[in-house]
Parts: structure tokens; C-alpha cells; sequence
């Protein structure tokens, strides 16, 4: 359907977008991307979905490094990028998808 593939995209280019603004030091913009990069993984769940799931991981350990002021300087930030790439790498190779998709595999 149109709708979803509209939906897929426009999540996709938010995510992008948001990730962009949050590297440039708005720190908010994580959660947007983590949940934008989610709901993109969802909709292409069927092709490349459970591979783009693994990247959401990554502006989600970086927005909780932020958010509870963990992610002092450079280094500190490198090594939450790399927590974040290791689980979404462990989560995506080793857990099934209706584990990784739970919320959504609730409501369909």
C-alpha cells in the first residue's frame, strides 16, 4: 500500500534529519531519531527492517548517555556509540522479531 511506504519514507528522513541536529549538539533529537528509525524498521520489517532495527540502538544509547549527563566529552560519547552498535548487533542476530518488534506485534 502507498500509505505505508509515505509512512516508511517520511520516518526514514526524520530520523536522518533529527540525527543530523542532534550530532550538531541539540541532544533531544536522539529520541526522535530512535523512535523515528523504529517505527521505519517496523514498516520495512519485510525487507530490510530487521537489519535497520540494529541502527536504532545507537541514537538510543546515545539520547540515554544525554539525558542522564553520562556523555561528557568525545570519548565518552564514542563509547556509547559503540554500546549502542554491540546491542544492536547482539539484539538483531540473536533475538527473534516479535521480540524486537514487541509494542508494535501487540497492536496487529
Amino acid at each position: 500500500m502507498l500509505i505505508f511506504s509515505v509512512i516508511a519514507y517520511t520516518s526514514l528522513i526524520l530520523a536522518i534529519v533529527s540525527l543530523l541536529l542532534a550530532i550538531r549538539g541539540k541532544y533531544l533529537y536522539y529520541w526522535v531519531s530512535a523512535l523515528a528509525m523504529y517505527l521505519f524498521s517496523y514498516i520495512a520489517g519485510f525487507s530490510i527492517g530487521q537489519l535497520t532495527v540494529g541502527f536504532t540502538f545507537i541514537p538510543l544509547a546515545l539520547a540515554i548517555g544525554h539525558s542522564f549527563s553520562w556523555i561528557k566529552n568525545t570519548s565518552h560519547s564514542m563509547m556509547f556509540l559503540c554500546l549502542g552498535m554491540a546491542a544492536g548487533f547482539i539484539l538483531v542476530f540473536y533475538v527473534d522479531n516479535y521480540w524486537l518488534f514487541l509494542p508494535f506485534w501487540l497492536f496487529s
